[in-house]
């Protein structure tokens, strides 16, 4: 009895975090490909910081500037995830 009252609660507590919005193909295909870009770039510049040879100081600057241009950029990827899903209503 427990577990049928957990389940149930489970299901009516998510209910309101379902979105009935929906994104066309294209901008599905475009999150992936934003997805994809960001995740490339993060694997390139993970190499370029391991690789780095300059001073420590050098190195630790172009690691926060990679960071911060990663962070602009999810945060801009998302704002248009949101905008397109919100469109659509």
């Amino acid at each position: 009895m427990k577990k049928i009252l957990i389940i149930s609660l489970i299901f009516f507590m998510s209910l309101p975090f379902q979105a009935s919005a929906t994104e066309t193909i294209s901008e599905s295909m475009q999150d992936l490909e934003n997805d994809a870009r960001r995740e490339a770039n993060q694997k390139m510049n993970r190499l370029e910081e391991a690789a780095c040879m300059k001073s420590e100081t050098e190195c630790l600057k172009q690691k926060t500037k990679n960071r911060l241009k990663e962070s602009t950029d999810a945060i801009a990827d998302k704002y248009d995830e949101v905008t397109n899903v919100i469109d659509d209503d």
